[in-house]
């Protein structure tokens, strides 16, 4: 498959799949604006010759109240869902528990309100962590600097929230 129908793919997944869980959007398809358009099209569709997505950083700063979190989970979940990566450890990582939290809550929250992705997907809320229900290696966890060295960890894809909040290298050095 083409980076080009690759990156179209990962937009089709957000529009299609995909809904906000918030305020006056609550229940709606995440319809993306351009600029997410772009993201999302250059992270999943700019590939190597072997297919493999090539973009293996995006860093993205939005100001507060405009989706922030919506976008980072639906990046967390099409590296779950559409790389069709065996084994596949996707992670939301930020400096607290609290902080990484808000992420995966809106990933499961969008899992919940798409009958074929609650299916395809079971959540367990105690550990933050959505399984792949075809491959239970595969999954999206919350990790948090504060809860100490995350050893052992093989990311496929990782979202990293409130980077600048960070009161050191440690977790991101683990990545």
């Amino acid at each position: 498959m083409s980076g080009k129908t690759k990156g179209e793919d990962a937009v089709r997944f957000f529009e299609r799949r995909l809904t906000h869980t918030k305020g006056s959007f609550a229940r709606k398809p995440f319809i993306l604006g351009p600029w997410q358009k772009s993201i999302v099209r250059d992270i999943f569709g700019t590939c190597k010759p072997n297919g493999m997505r090539k973009i293996n950083t995006a860093y993205v700063e939005v100001p507060k109240k405009n989706g922030k979190s919506e976008i980072g989970a639906g990046i967390a979940l099409a590296g779950l869902l559409l790389d069709d990566e065996p084994g596949a450890e996707v992670y939301s990582a930020a400096s607290t528990r609290d902080q990484a939290t808000i992420v995966f809550r809106v990933a499961a929250q969008m899992v919940r309100q798409d009958p074929v992705l609650n299916g395809m997907c079971k959540i367990v809320d105690s550990t933050k962590t959505i399984y792949l229900r075809d491959d239970p290696n595969s999954f999206y966890r919350a990790i948090s600097a504060d809860a100490g060295i995350q050893d052992g960890i093989n990311p496929h894809v990782v979202v990293f929230d409130e980077l600048h909040r960070q009161r050191n290298r440690d977790l991101w050095d683990i990545f």
